[in-house]
């Protein structure tokens, strides 16, 4: 008699072990891809971050090459201006002479080199007043010898400015025939050349705050 083979019948409790299984494995396939999902997005997050910060820093090197840069370029033309600036004073030390007239001094001096060569000092002595003057360089010569020093009050006590001016500018005009040391609180850019040439000083005073 031929033998019949029966298949056996899964148990229920093995076809549920199997579908935990298939359920098990699915879960930790997704979890998986979960995982690795959000470790690229992590990675591709970082890396942006990266690349900002490098960009940053190339940002924050580019500019402060840039800095250094301008700040060089600028001591050198201040020491280029400077140097200049000395060549043209020593070569006005060997033009100066006991007169000179105002229609030559601006072939003489540059005005930039004439704004170097004015003084500044704080005003000293009480000046009383309330208006503003102008006196010229011709007028000064006339009336102080060689070698004083001009006040706004020695101006006033000469009755050559109001007595009610307590701030004074020096214009050019005229000759100047000796040295002087003038204070006041503004000079025309001629006068000083006039005053430098000379021999003279220019003091620009700075007038006190009450």
């Amino acid at each position: 008699m031929a033998k019949i083979g029966l298949k056996r019948k899964k148990s229920t409790n093995e076809t549920y072990l199997e579908r935990e299984k298939k359920c098990s494995d699915e879960l930790i396939e997704k979890k998986e891809h979960l995982l690795k999902d959000r470790t690229k997005k992590v990675i591709d997050k970082n890396n942006e971050l990266d690349d900002a910060m490098v960009k940053e820093e190339a940002k924050r090197l580019a500019e402060e090459k840039a800095k250094e840069e301008a700040k060089r370029l600028a001591e050198e033309k201040a020491k280029e201006e400077a140097k200049r600036l000395a060549e043209e004073k020593a070569k006005m030390e060997e033009l100066k002479r006991q007169e000179v007239k105002a229609t030559e001094v601006k072939e003489i001096v540059s005005d930039e080199l004439a704004t170097h060569l004015i003084e500044e000092e704080d005003e000293d002595e009480v000046i009383y007043g309330s208006k503003k003057g102008i006196i010229n360089i011709d007028t000064i010569s006339r009336n102080f010898k060689a070698n004083d020093i001009v006040t706004i009050n020695l101006l006033k006590k000469k009755k050559l400015i109001d007595d009610k001016i307590c701030f004074i500018k020096v214009l050019a005009r005229g000759t100047l025939n000796k040295a002087l040391t003038i204070k006041a609180h503004d000079f025309s850019l001629d006068a000083v050349k006039m005053i430098e040439l000379t021999g003279g000083k220019v003091v620009k005073l700075k007038k006190n705050k009450e």
